[in-house]
């Protein structure tokens, strides 16, 4: 594609993680002319409800990612780091990343998918009972676990933070920033873009990012296009201060659908068990169209049935109240891959999406890739298994037809 000349109009639409970082790394490969626009309040999506846990997740082949997201992995903890000695408060801590199994079976499917990869990193190690509880201050009873493996690269962030830091590089680099400005079409003639039409006008541009989450098939939409992705409802609690080590690291558990860390000496925590397809809690408050995080109670308390069993591995959470609860929005892909790349329905419309409740961990290599296809550099990844053209409207007619796709998805439960 002929590279976007430095002063061409560009239009990010999402202000999260992923199009907040797709605003920086245009302006840092040579972009003069953007702007980022944002249907909500600042911080008022999906991103500040993330766990903040990044590390090399694709080099698992129990996951769905592709390989070729271990280079915006390595990518995304680097750039964090950065932000972090730069700085800004993002409450980052370089403590690596354990997956637990509780029995031997779950440990032997961890061996064979991590430390056989071809892309496992430096550090990676499988770690006995004994030395899971040390290295987690005593925070995981010993008694309750076969084992694990240490993803030593990880980092853990809180995601808020992460993106205020963003937006105050990008209005240190001049870029415009408007909120509260909902995005209702995409203009164009003979096939190209030519603005971003919103409630409060049109903003002309050259060429635009979508990069709105669960709402991005309704900006696609104006131009014929389709992706399938599945917004679902996810939950965070954040307990009291229970004296947890700060030299914790971030912790998943596939048993028992958790992930969980320490936060400020407090449990922040979440189970796949207790997530749900945006589309199905209508009646329980949640309108997915809605702008902003969804309210969903009947998660809320799927949550908290859950947490005598997560309690069990984790004794000091036993019977402590959350202190803060935050629902957010992740959207899936039917094959659990993200998506990078140009709309092939209309010449200058970009996509970054299909976070698969990544975002975190994806967006600064999400954000880079797509502004360097843009603006012609070279690529820190193959970007060929991130097409948004590996699959074709026709082949996803509605959100069902994902569902379906998904069939044998950890997170097939949350469908429904």
């Amino acid at each position: 594609m002929t590279p976007l000349a430095a002063d061409t109009p560009i239009c990010v639409v999402g202000a999260g993680i992923l199009g907040a970082s797709a605003a920086l790394h245009l302006v840092r490969a040579g972009a003069r002319n953007v702007t980022l626009i944002d249907a909500g309040d600042p911080l008022s999506g999906t991103t500040p409800a993330g766990a903040g846990f990044v590390a090399a997740f694709a080099a698992d082949t129990n996951r769905r990612f592709h390989r070729g997201c271990v280079p915006l992995e390595i990518y995304g903890i680097e750039f964090y780091r950065s932000l972090h000695e730069a700085g800004h408060d993002l409450d980052f801590a370089a403590n690596g990343n354990l997956v637990l199994a509780l029995t031997e079976e779950s440990l032997d499917r961890l061996r064979a998918g991590i430390m056989e990869h071809p892309d496992r990193l430096p550090g990676t190690r499988v770690l006995d009972p004994a030395q899971i509880q040390e290295m987690t201050s005593g925070a995981v009873d010993a008694d309750k676990i076969a084992g694990g493996i240490f993803m030593a690269e990880g980092i853990q962030l809180t995601t808020g933070k992460a993106v205020v830091a963003i937006l105050d590089d990008l209005a240190g680099a001049g870029v415009s920033v408007r909120h509260n400005t909902r995005v209702t079409g995409i203009r164009t003639q003979d096939g190209a873009v030519t603005g971003v039409e919103t409630a409060d006008g049109a903003i002309p541009a050259q060429a635009v990012v979508i990069a709105c989450g669960a709402w991005s098939n309704e900006v696609l939409a104006t131009v014929g296009w389709r992706l399938p992705l599945v917004p679902v409802v996810a939950t965070r609690f954040v307990t009291r201060d229970v004296g947890l080590s700060p030299t914790m690291p971030t912790v998943q558990c596939p048993d028992l659908g958790l992930w969980i860390r320490e936060l400020d000496g407090a449990y922040s925590w979440g189970v796949g068990t207790a997530y749900r397809r945006a589309s199905l809690l209508q009646d329980d408050g949640v309108d997915p169209s809605a702008i902003g995080r969804p309210h969903s109670p009947s998660l809320i308390e799927m949550q908290r049935g859950s947490q005598p069993d997560v309690a069990e591995v984790f004794p000091a959470l036993n019977g402590e109240e959350p202190e803060l609860i935050t629902q957010g929005m992740p959207c899936y892909s039917a094959d659990g891959n993200l998506y990078v790349g140009p709309v092939p329905s209309c010449r200058g419309v970009w996509l970054i999406g299909g976070d698969n409740e990544s975002g975190v961990t994806h967006g600064p290599g999400m954000g880079r890739l797509v502004a360097e296809l843009m603006m012609g550099d070279e690529p820190l990844t193959d970007p060929a298994p991130f097409r948004l053209d590996r699959t074709t409207p026709q082949d996803f007619p509605d959100e069902e037809a994902a569902v379906r796709a998904m069939a044998e998805d950890r997170i097939a439960t949350a469908m429904g």
